[in-house]
């Protein structure tokens, strides 16, 4: 059966499009003026197809509770609730006041239920949660914004104590299904069925937390009609992006990186870096160093070139900007930042070395220190740049708070991206990726593994491999951020993952991706 997926042109394969709510409502109308569908015939598949997979996940619960709200999602829910019943279930239907939905379409699916003999019957916030029953949320669909408002916010709260499984029809409602904003109380899924194609907002966080796994289900929607995506989910192939080395090619023709990293007691960040990159697939990586800490960086880079750089009391100044501009000419691409310190002079350095190399540079760590208030230097670059800040750094570069930008990590990267003229990658759960052309990239993996000292600058050795071997920025980082994810998985030691073990699964990640890609698995 065709889905929305079919007609949209991928930017490169292992992506799925993740929709707004705005064109999706385009398509159901489309569908209904263009090709005579009746949105009724689509309400009927979006409920028959959520009760098929609630059956087919849990077979053995025979009972269901089912919250519907006065809008669509309540109808949706209507005939959620009139298949299990017709299935064997014992199903009850709450809603606020006991009052049916009363859009159209949704009350003529409740009058089809009730004429069936599902009971529907009025929300007391003194029943006790039951246990053994699937709870499904239909209280509020895509189209809803903000915190659920009175009676329902009731409901939803109640549902917060629910002991058994809970099933969210196309979005758990509370969650903004654009954004994953969540400005108050909202359900927290172990399943969310959702509706013609998946969301932003059930894969970027906090949204995504309240998901649980997420179903994107066809609801009979013309394949004619074409939805444009808001942004795309990267699954673990997209890694595979990252390109292996030619059988006959050299070290250079692999991809070589500089890396500018290092300042007493801060000697460790380039080193992940540097090893990073090589284990990424880049043919050559250079450190460019602080003079004064080359002897301690060196030895613990073997297959790194190490060169001393003129520093100022040991950190990267002024005066270093025309030795390290002379070794970024000999490479492909600059990572600029782990561990350089904070001191007024490396400010002098980061944007001397910013308008003074011509490679593509990604910028991470102490390197976005120094650009609060100078991300001007970013959006003069002629080369592509890519800044990969964890939410406290992007709350400093926008001057804001930390909870701003957790609140709306999609809106926060999008705001730096615009402000930097840079490609962004807003680390944390569901790792962002925003190019300055508007696309939007949303990482599917990546959990508490990579929650670790080191792990950003695995990162970033990452990506500028990636931009060494010729990538675009956004696909380079993205590809990066999913070899990231692998590695953290694949490396084995769950909480107790150190960035050593990230850098040295990532062969084996790159090449699981490819195999992946291979096989046409996303």
């Amino acid at each position: 059966m065709p889905t929305a997926r079919s007609r949209i042109p991928h930017p490169f394969p292992g992506l799925t499009p993740l929709f707004g709510a705005a064109a999706l409502r385009e398509a159901d109308e489309d569908a209904s003026g263009r090709f005579g569908l009746p949105a009724v015939v689509l309400m009927e598949r979006a409920g028959l197809e959520s009760a098929r997979a609630i059956l087919a996940r849990w077979p053995d619960i025979r009972h269901a509770v089912v919250m519907v709200g006065t809008g669509n999602n309540g109808g949706d829910g209507m005939v959620v609730a009139r298949h299990l019943a017709e299935a064997g279930w014992r199903v009850q239907i709450i809603s606020a006041e006991g009052r049916a939905p009363t859009t159209p379409d949704a009350h003529t699916m409740s009058n089809v239920a009730l004429a069936m003999g599902v009971t529907l019957g009025p929300f007391d916030p003194g029943d006790h949660p039951q246990a053994g029953a699937v709870l499904v949320d239909a209280l509020l669909g895509t189209g809803t914004r903000g915190a659920p408002r009175a009676p329902l916010d009731a409901m939803v709260a109640w549902a917060g104590g629910w002991p058994g499984p809970v099933v969210a029809l196309d979005v758990p409602s509370g969650v903004d299904a654009d954004s994953g904003h969540v400005e108050g109380a909202c359900i927290d899924a172990d399943l969310t069925v959702t509706y013609h194609g998946d969301k932003p907002g059930l894969h970027v966080s906090p949204g995504r937390t309240h998901a649980g796994e997420v179903v994107s289900i066809d609801i009979g929607i013309p394949s004619g009609i074409r939805t444009e995506p808001l942004a795309w989910l990267a699954g673990p192939s997209v890694a595979a992006q990252i390109p292996a080395k030619d059988a006959a090619g050299e070290k250079y023709g692999a991809g070589s990186v500089l890396v500018v990293a290092g300042a007493p007691g801060l000697t460790g960040a380039g080193v992940l870096c540097a090893q990073a990159g090589l284990r990424a697939g880049a043919g050559l990586v250079v450190a460019a160093v602080p003079a004064r800490v080359q002897a301690l960086m060196a030895p613990m880079m073997r297959e790194v070139m190490c060169v001393p750089i003129t520093d100022d009391d040991g950190s990267f100044g002024g005066a270093s900007v025309p030795q390290i501009i002379a070794e970024a000419v000999r490479t492909g691409a600059v990572a600029l930042g782990p561990g350089i310190g904070r001191g007024g002079a490396t400010t002098d350095a980061v944007l001397g070395v910013l308008g003074g190399v011509s490679q593509p540079m990604v910028v991470d760590a102490d390197g976005l220190w120094h650009l609060v208030g100078r991300l001007d230097a970013v959006h003069g670059r002629s080369a592509p740049t890519v800044l990969t800040p964890h939410a406290g750094e992007a709350a400093r570069l926008l001057g804001c708070e930390r909870g701003d930008v957790d609140r709306d990590r999609l809106g926060a990267a999008l705001e730096l991206c615009q402000a930097s003229g840079a490609t962004v990658v807003l680390k944390g759960p569901g790792t962002i990726v925003c190019s300055p052309d508007g696309t939007v990239f949303v990482a599917q993996g990546g959990g508490p593994e990579l929650s670790t000292a080191g792990s950003g600058d695995v990162l970033t050795g990452i990506t500028a491999a990636a931009l060494a071997k010729g990538l675009d920025p956004g696909r380079a980082a993205i590809a990066a951020v999913c070899a990231h994810a692998i590695a953290g998985v694949r490396a084995g030691f769950g909480d107790g993952t150190v960035a050593g073990d990230l850098i040295a699964a990532l062969p084996g990640a790159i090449a699981h991706a490819r195999a992946l890609a291979d096989a046409g698995r996303q």
